[in-house]
């Protein structure tokens, strides 16, 4: 698969699994062989998109970088949404919210086997109010020397 299609294979599972709730697609994109722990394979990858779903209705994610080197595909992504269905079991807050999102996907036979995601927790718990946020003020840039 060239580095074209590849991006395509990504970005159709973001628009198609994240933004239209078409989970069955994920098994164009995850191998049966796909281990976390909520299972195996395409099934287990979707159970955490659900619950985000359940949580926050109106979620979308946007794609801001992909960069595919090789067998691998680095996504940095933004998450919004507004917490109407209560998150982790929480009540919900009507808040409307905003998390940044990187995940690295590992790929073998056109499929991801692995990935690592990393995403801002503490931010988005700050805006949950689940947190006191630790930087309550914003310190501003001084201005350029003239």
């Amino acid at each position: 698969m060239d580095v074209a299609e590849r991006e395509m294979q990504v970005r159709n599972f973001v628009e198609q699994v994240w933004n239209g709730r078409s989970y069955e697609a994920a098994t164009d994109l995850f191998s049966e062989n796909y281990v976390i722990p909520f299972g195996t394979g395409p099934s287990a990858r979707v159970e955490p998109i659900r619950r985000y779903h359940q949580a926050f209705p109106d979620l979308h994610l946007d794609v801001e970088e992909l960069i595919v080197a090789g067998d691998t595909v680095m996504l940095r992504m933004t998450f919004r949404g507004t917490d109407t269905g209560g998150y982790l079991g929480r009540s919900p807050t009507g808040r409307a919210v905003e998390e940044w999102v990187v995940d690295i996907m590992h790929f073998e036979d056109d499929k991801v086997v692995r990935e690592w995601i990393g995403a801002d927790k503490l931010g988005l718990f700050i805006q949950l109010g689940v947190l006191d946020d630790p930087w309550p003020t914003r310190v501003e840039a001084p201005a350029p020397k003239r």
